[in-house]
């Protein structure tokens, strides 16, 4: 699963959706947050999010929605394969903070630049030590989307609200770049390979 979510306080949703070139779909009916490839639902406190399951791009994303308003503006994105994750926290504009998981960075686990709010060393330290008692299971993983559960009220894998706005892509929205590919090709050639040594080491007397 890969999945992205921005969170949005203090702006009106319309003004949102312009910043990321996405609009509501005329006559869908709500559903969940899975339903459609972009969605909306406001929260309270005055947050909006806006979720995609393949379309949206933190890194860029993101900061368009922080650019239309003068408080909050958080977001992760997640990939439960290889269980890689990071957060973004804005204000005013500006970036404060980003927290990353990378599964093979054994030795930081949690990664933290800027000047990240307190809760990070709390949830950070209660997933570590969930980590330590159940060995095998990544609880690091969900430290970022757990920041975003904090300021806007998603938590994404338990929410069951069917209100969500489906949303498409206007023409103004940017074509994303496609993100590159790894290739599988040159392991199938080696693999390939060693069996035709092996083979060979069969067959020859």
């Amino acid at each position: 699963m890969r999945a992205t979510l921005i969170g949005v306080q203090g702006v009106e949703l319309e003004v949102v959706l312009a910043a990321l070139g996405l609009e509501p779909i005329s006559g869908a009916p709500t559903g969940d947050w899975v339903d459609c490839d972009y969605s909306c639902r406001t929260f309270p406190g005055g947050w909006i999010v806006v979720t995609s399951q393949l379309n949206l791009d933190l890194a860029t994303d993101l900061e368009l929605a922080a650019s239309t308003t003068d408080q909050m503006a958080v977001g992760c994105e997640m990939y439960s394969i290889p269980m890689h994750s990071y957060a973004h926290g804005y204000r005013n504009g500006q970036l404060e903070w980003s927290v990353t998981h990378d599964p093979d960075d054994e030795a930081r686990p949690l990664a933290v630049e800027g000047t990240p709010p307190a809760i990070v060393a709390e949830l950070g330290a209660k997933a570590l030590k969930a980590q330590a008692d159940e060995n095998g299971v990544d609880f690091a993983f969900d430290v970022p989307m757990q920041l975003v559960a904090h300021y806007t009220g998603f938590v994404y894998d338990e929410d069951e609200a069917t209100g969500w706005v489906r949303l498409r892509a206007t023409a103004a929205r940017p074509v994303r770049p496609e993100r590159p590919r790894r290739s599988l090709w040159w392991p199938l050639l080696l693999i390939g390979l060693l069996f035709l040594i092996l083979w060979r080491c069969w067959t020859i007397p």
